[in-house]
Order: C-alpha cells, then structure tokens, then sequence
C-alpha cells in the first residue's frame, strides 16, 4: 500500500511538471485516430471550411478583371412616316415632301464585341470582407478541435467502461467458482445430516443472481462494442485484442481556461466583426471603376423606299439600296466613378448593426470566460472528490477480502450461517467493482477537467 502511494505520488509530480498532460496507453493511440478520421461531424465541418475559403477567394477575385463577350444578329423590316416641312426645286419647281412621306425598311444587323471591366477601388471593402471572412474561417476551424476533444473523451471512456465489466466478469468469475465449492460441502454436509436443503437452495439462488449478473455485464459489453465499432470503425475481434491498466489521471491543481478552443474562436470572430465594421464604413467611399474593350458592327443588305406624295410621272419614287456600313475595330476605353450619395440610411443601419455585434460579442467571451471558469472549478472539484474515493474504495475491498476470508473460515468451522458467508461473497464482489467503478469516474472527471482546459489533442502522451 505504502508503495502504491508513493507510486501515485511520483506520477502526480510528473503531471505538474508537464503541465496537465495526458499519459496514455500507445494501444488507445490508433482507435482515437481512427475515431477523428471517422466522424462525419468533423468531415461536415471541414467541407464547411472548405466552402469559407472559397467564398474568400471569390471576394478577393472581385480585383480581377471582368471580362465578358457578347454577339448578335437581327433582320429589321419596319415602316416610317414622314411629314416635314416642303421643299421646292429650284429649276422645276417641284415641291418635295409635300404632305406625309412614307417610308419602307429592312436589313439585316449584326453585331459583336469584347469587353473587360475591372474594380480599382472599392473603399477597403474587398479587403476588409476578405480578412473577416479568414478571421471566421479560423474561428469555425477551433471549434471542429472542441468537436475532436469530445470524440477522444468518448473512445476513452468507453473502453475504460469495458475494462469495468473485464474487471467485473473476472470477480463473479471467482466468486462462482467459491461458491461450486460452497455448493459441493453443503451437499456432502447435507448427506451427512449436518446441513438442510434451504442452505444448497440459497447457494443456488447466489449463483443464478451471478449468472444474471454476467448476462446483464455481456450485454453491456455487447452495446460497448458496437459503439466502438461506430467510433473507430474497427471490427470486434481487433478491439478484444485491446487491453491496458487501469491508473488514476492526475491533474496540477492549478488549471486555466486561456487556451479553450471556445474563447479563442470567439476571440476570432470578433476580429471578424470588425473587419466588417470597417467593410461596411468603406461603403461611404466611391468606387472607381476601369473598362474597356472592343466591338465590330455592321449594317447589310438594307433597303429604303420612298413614297413621296405629288411626285411628277417623269420621276421613279426613290429606293435607296445599302450594301454595307460597318463599324469595326470600335475600341473603347475608360474610368467610371460611382459614388451613392444617399441610400435611404441603409448604409448607416448596417455599420450600426455592426458595432452592435462587436458589443455582443464582447459580452458573450466576456459571459464564457466566467462560465468556463465556473465549469472548470465543478469539474476540479469532483475530481478531487473522486480521487479521495480511491483510497476509501480500496481500502473497502481489502476489508471484504478479509471477511470473505474470515466467513470461509468460519463457515466450515459452524460458526456461521450460509446466509452471512453469502453476504460476505457478495460484499466482496460489490467491493471489487466499486474499486474500479470509483477508478474509471475519476478517470473521466480528469477528462472532462481537460477537455474544459482545451486542445485536449496537444495534451496526449501515448507511453
């Protein structure tokens, strides 16, 4: 006993020097990674990740040129009336467009161009929209590590749990085969006259009440199993294959919640908040604004018949004929200017709105700090708590030892009834499992005191 304590004690030395590091065994080390490959909780959120910075390659793309195509053709075939004012020949004294003159058209039109447009200036929105976006990204990348903490405290805590049922199986184990034994000198004492047949009944109802004992362990095993199956993806057979010893995790008293994946995600999007301030006052600056390209226009095959009224008979009414009028190269080149003066106040909510974000999430870190902080000292203190039970727990089972002992004696002796052997029996077996039920609890009291901590994943010491 006295070398389990300075055993316990060396290894709590050690936990304070490495700053509430996480020794554990190397067996546990590829079911946990295979438990983070596994989730699709953290693949979702990686793919979310993913589309962050795309979106952020796409606001950032807003400075690249523009540059769009556009073509076309169209046949036209319309009718025109005029009614100007008249117009009198000089030599014969025919007056034209005399009354309303009509006018007959078609042609075909076509049409393509070229052109590139470009953001020189924005006002620091492109900029500012794309640092908040980062600074978001990397606050929803913390909380996929708050995600991994919660998977790693999972896969730990349920095969500690079928440690607890190893360990269990193995004591209603012993306490059968003790009880065989009982069941076998009962039945010569019986032959005997020295014993009745109630004493062999109460053997009996012992030994089913550890048969339903071991059902109700595999079932659980069972159920453990197949949750491990689900977490790692690693089939039954490999997972009986992994055994350790159960040890206490011992934690410096004195923890922090500085680093918590939580907080510094909040930290970022604040950041973020701001950035979007900014983005959003940029708004009141003009945007300036490069273009240019080129186009190709052309006009054939077109046709415009006059019907002039009080033409004289020796005169033909007009028809005008057009081969072709072509536009081509038509380059065009410039910079625009866009400056919204006044937006109905639209401008002005949304920087509003945006302070008031800030202020929210200032009070929320503000709000987790001194939650986290609450958290931390409920979970130090039940692991404290546990830790003690410890001692008491074992302390508990060398005692049932002795009296399961002492009953066996006094039992063959006669100086006991085979009720109190059996309440012995099974005071011993609820003292074993006590012993390791009060083991695991602190185990997973100093998990969760971790993972209050954060970065539970930089903590880990595969020994």
């Amino acid at each position: 006993m006295k070398k389990l304590l300075l055993f316990l004690v060396l290894i709590q030395l050690t936990a304070v020097m490495a700053n509430a590091q996480l020794p554990l065994p190397a067996v546990l080390q590829h079911p946990i990674q295979e438990a983070l490959i596994r989730s699709k909780e953290i693949a979702n959120k990686q793919l979310d990740l993913e589309k962050a910075h795309i979106e952020r390659t796409s606001v950032l793309n807003k400075h690249l040129p523009h540059v769009s195509a556009s073509a076309g053709y169209a046949y036209f075939d319309n009718h025109i009336t005029i009614d100007v004012p008249g117009y009198k020949l000089p030599v014969s004294g025919t007056e034209l467009f005399t009354g309303k003159t009509k006018v007959d058209n078609h042609g075909n039109l076509a049409h393509a161009g070229l052109i590139a447009t470009s953001v020189l200036y924005a006002g620091g929105q492109i900029n500012n929209g794309a640092k908040a976006l980062q600074d978001k990204t990397t606050g929803d990348s913390l909380l996929i590590e708050t995600e991994r903490d919660n998977i790693i405290v999972d896969v730990i805590t349920s095969f500690d749990k079928l440690k607890f049922i190893e360990a269990s199986e193995k004591l209603i184990t012993d306490s059968d085969t003790r009880l065989s034994k009982e069941e076998e000198r009962v039945n010569k004492a019986i032959e005997n006259g020295l014993a009745i047949p109630f004493d062999r009944d109460k053997i009996k109802l012992a030994r089913l009440e550890l048969e339903s004992k071991k059902t109700q362990l595999q079932e659980n095993k069972n159920l453990l199993f197949k949750k491990l199956q689900y977490l790692t993806g690693i089939s039954q057979p490999e997972l009986e294959k992994i055994s350790y010893q159960l040890s206490p995790i011992i934690l410096p008293q004195e923890m922090n919640i500085e680093q918590k994946q939580e907080l510094e995600a909040l930290r970022f999007y604040k950041k973020a908040s701001e950035w979007i301030l900014k983005k959003e006052k940029g708004a009141y600056l003009p945007q300036v604004l490069a273009f240019g390209g080129v186009s190709y226009s052309s006009l054939f095959n077109g046709a415009s018949a006059f019907t002039l009224p009080n033409l004289p008979a020796n005169l033909n009414q007009p028809n005008l004929k057009l081969n072709q009028f072509t536009v081509a190269p038509n380059w065009i080149a410039g910079i625009g200017l866009r400056w919204e003066l006044f937006g109905g106040n639209e401008r002005k909510h949304q920087v509003h709105q945006a302070e008031l974000n800030i202020q929210q999430l200032e009070n929320k870190l503000e709000d987790s700090k001194d939650k986290l902080n609450l958290l931390l000292s409920q979970k130090m203190a039940s692991y404290n708590t546990q830790w003690k039970q410890i001692s008491l727990a074992e302390q508990k089972e060398v005692v049932a030892k002795n009296n399961l002992v002492s009953s066996g004696k006094q039992y063959q002796q006669g100086l006991m009834s085979i009720t109190q052997r059996l309440e012995a029996e099974n005071d011993y077996l609820k003292a074993g499992q006590e012993k390791t039920q009060v083991l695991i609890t602190q185990r997973q009291a100093a998990l969760e005191a971790l993972a209050v901590t954060g970065k539970l994943t930089e903590k880990i010491q595969y020994q």
